[in-house]
């Protein structure tokens, strides 16, 4: 598996909340300024892969490189999708939508705020990330106990659910919401 092979499929991915098998390798990550982490993963069809350093150090490429290329992967396939349709539903009365993406990263869109915006628009918006295929949006001024109820529940039923917090997407920016609007941090999430 080089990297000529597999550079192409290379994307930025959250962690899972569930522990990796007995003997996996541990994924390389990188700690964003939000405070949170992504690692990379390899889209092998029906999964994802995650590559660990053996593997990134056999490819002879550096962790930078690797993040470059699969954040240039990223943008790629949400430019793929870039009509991929929302689905709109409600829980307990609260209005949401529900973006799944057919290659399998949706959640990989908190990376890029120029494409929240573009799919939210202006509105502020409280976004959640139970699993890596589903972004699910949320009116700003919504119950954050509510939204994190419905993000447990989404993200315990996916053997790979994501245990991201609730991010707030207001005026082109990204932040872990602190609840009532404040951000946790005032940086947007960048990937260096």
């Amino acid at each position: 598996m080089t990297w000529d092979e597999l550079g192409d499929g290379l994307r930025p991915v959250f962690l899972r909340r569930r522990p990796m098998p007995p003997g996996a390798e541990r994924p390389v990550t990188i700690r964003l300024p939000l405070g949170i982490s992504v690692g990379l993963g390899v889209d092998i069809g029906p999964a994802f892969m995650y590559v660990g350093a053996e593997m990134l150090k056999s490819w002879s490429v550096t962790v930078d490189e690797a993040f470059a290329r699969a954040m240039e992967n990223l943008r790629n396939q949400v430019a793929a999708e870039r009509y991929a349709e929302m689905e709109y539903g409600t829980i307990a009365e609260l209005p949401l939508w529900f973006y799944q993406s057919r290659g399998g990263l949706a959640s990989g869109l908190l990376l890029l705020e120029d494409e929240l915006t573009r799919l939210y628009g202006d509105e502020p918006r409280l976004l959640l990330a139970p699993m890596r295929n589903m972004l699910v949006a949320a009116p700003f001024d919504s119950d954050r106990e509510l939204l994190g109820w419905i993000c447990d529940e989404i993200s315990h039923e996916d053997p790979n659910g994501l245990d991201l917090p609730i991010f707030a997407l207001v005026e082109g920016r990204l932040w872990i919401d602190a609840g009532a609007g404040r951000p946790a941090e005032p940086s947007a999430i960048q990937v260096h």
